[in-house]
């Protein structure tokens, strides 16, 4: 989609787009146990977990299911999925290499919210300046990361979804799996 098809969609097309990636993500992450395959990148995991949120319709006519648990295998989910709900925000780990990231994604506005990042070493507390700059940018980019990687993973998205086996191949595979 060029840059003036996107600029003339409406906010509305935005969220359903927003919220089929995220369900489409759920998909791609069950397929293979959590495990998501990136072109030129590699294996990442993301896990669904403790919570994911659900909705169909719109204002007054919105019905919204929340599946929440620390080892909930979100069956409701899958059920709601069967009635038409998509995904409106959800829980996740995101795993790259050795690092792993706990965040809530927001579908709607692609919108990152209590981020959990990887654990660091500390060297303690240092006064040196270029110590604590190197410390902020390195933080920076361990919020970057798991941002960057869903942009990557949108993109995966976008181009299976604008070819003609999103109807043929990936939509059958998606429905035979909330179905299951």
């Amino acid at each position: 989609m060029g840059e003036q098809g996107i600029m003339d969609m409406e906010k509305s097309d935005f969220i359903f787009l927003g919220r089929e990636f995220l369900t489409w993500l759920w998909f791609k992450s069950e397929e293979r146990n959590g495990s998501i395959l990136i072109e030129n990148i590699g294996d990442i995991e993301l896990l669904f977990f403790q919570r994911i949120v659900l909705e169909s319709g719109e204002g007054e006519y919105s019905e919204t299911v929340a599946c929440r648990g620390l080892h909930a295998d979100l069956k409701e989910g899958k059920a709601a999925l069967k009635m038409g709900k998509r995904l409106k925000e959800a829980r996740l780990k995101m795993s790259i290499g050795s690092d792993e990231w706990e965040f809530t994604f927001k579908a709607d506005d692609f919108d990152f919210q209590s981020m959990k990042m990887p654990a660091r070493q500390e060297s303690g507390e240092s006064d040196d300046e270029a110590e604590r700059e190197g410390r902020m940018l390195e933080r920076v980019y361990m919020i970057e990361k798991p941002m960057n990687m869903m942009e990557k993973l949108f993109a995966v998205f976008l181009k299976k979804r604008s070819t003609p086996l999103w109807s043929s191949e990936e939509l059958p595979r998606m429905e035979q799996w909330f179905t299951r």
